[in-house]
């Protein structure tokens, strides 16, 4: 498995950034996570200003795995960036 950091941008009510989250931590991968939808208006905006550019629709969840962004609950891509098998 490769040790790269590991950031989600998720909201509270997300079934999909839960589903992210539990699949994270069942492969016992280290991640910090930001409840989007709890953040004050003024860093949502600036968040949602910085994530334009990959992510206009702004869905989620995002996972940042070093450098690369993966929007959407992407079993596949997530475990395959990880270096972890893909059921």
């Amino acid at each position: 498995m490769r040790q790269e950091k590991v950031k989600l941008l998720v909201l509270t009510t997300c079934i999909q950034c839960k589903a992210l989250k539990d699949l994270l931590s069942a492969h016992e991968v280290d991640f910090e996570s930001t409840d989007v939808d709890l953040l004050f208006k003024d860093e949502r905006d600036e968040l949602f200003e910085k994530m334009a550019p990959y992510n206009e629709k702004k869905a989620f969840p995002v996972t940042f795995i070093g450098n690369k962004a993966i929007v959407g609950f992407q079993k596949q891509a997530s475990m395959e960036e990880l270096g972890l098998s893909y059921e």
